[in-house]
Formats: structure tokens, C-alpha cells, sequence
């Protein structure tokens, strides 16, 4: 397998995977570059279950709890939503709300509201409400402005 690296100066990095046919080996390279094989432990019915981070649409506190939103799943946290913003923030986690943490790559619309806030539709059709707040960070990440 030959392997080619350029470094950039500016934009997003990429990762192009040109293959004859799908082995398990270049199915493992494409999981490790979507970032499937980080993962964090979290509970279910009592019972503790590794969460792929890409699979976390957001996470919300309730009560001092925090929640873990998935596509079918939901998940309890051990960690605060400060620690999943700092820890996962290169994954794309966005702190949107005193409340709430979400997964900017499971973004599917945006609508501009009053007040300069932003109404975000999820992958999983749940609506978010970005008060401005954070809407201007949310608005630079976006432009991939990075600070």
C-alpha cells in the first residue's frame, strides 16, 4: 500500500481512500478516519455501553444529569457538559446552550431567527435553538474561521 501525505497550510484536512476492493484492512482505515474508533462509556438501562463520539447527535443536562442523544439511543453521561465540550470540541462538539452540547457534523438545516439567534435542525429532526449568544461562535466555526 503506498502512502502519500501533504501538509497544508490553510483549510479543512482531508483523507481520500483510492482501493480495488474493500478489505477489512482499508474498512478499519476508514473507521479510524471518521473517528469511529474513539469512544466513551456511558449507561444504559443500568448497564455500561461504549458510544462512538461521531454517533452522539448532542447532549443535554437535565437536573444535573447529563444526557447522550444518538440516533435511537439515549445514554446517561458521567460527564458534564463542560468536559464533553472541551474534551470532543475537535469532533465537533459546539457548546450551544447553558444546557445543551451538540454535534455541529449532525447539523442537517439552519434558519436564521429574531434576535440574531439560529434554529438548527438535527439528523435526528430534534430542533435546537442557538440564542446569540452563541450564535456568533457557531456562525464562525461554520465559515471555519478558526481562533
Amino acid at each position: 500500500m503506498k502512502i502519500t501525505l501533504q501538509q497544508i497550510t490553510e483549510g479543512k484536512e482531508e483523507v481520500i481512500i483510492r482501493y480495488r476492493e474493500m478489505t477489512e484492512e482499508i474498512d478499519g482505515i476508514i473507521k479510524y478516519a471518521e473517528g469511529q474508533g474513539k469512544r466513551l462509556l456511558a449507561a444504559k438501562d443500568g448497564q455500561q455501553a461504549p458510544v462512538r463520539i461521531s454517533q452522539v447527535i448532542y447532549a443535554e443536562s437535565v437536573d444535573g444529569v447529563t444526557w447522550l442523544y444518538t440516533d435511537k439511543e439515549v445514554y446517561r453521561s458521567g460527564l458534564t457538559l463542560s468536559l464533553l465540550e472541551g474534551m470532543y470540541a475537535g469532533e465537533g462538539f459546539f457548546r450551544c446552550s447553558k444546557s445543551m452540547v451538540i454535534n455541529i457534523y449532525c447539523i442537517s438545516r439552519l434558519r436564521s431567527m429574531p434576535e440574531k439567534r439560529i434554529d438548527v435542525t438535527m439528523s435526528n429532526g430534534e430542533h435546537v435553538t442557538i440564542s446569540r449568544h452563541y450564535a456568533k461562535a457557531l456562525r464562525s466555526i461554520l465559515k471555519g474561521d478558526t481562533e
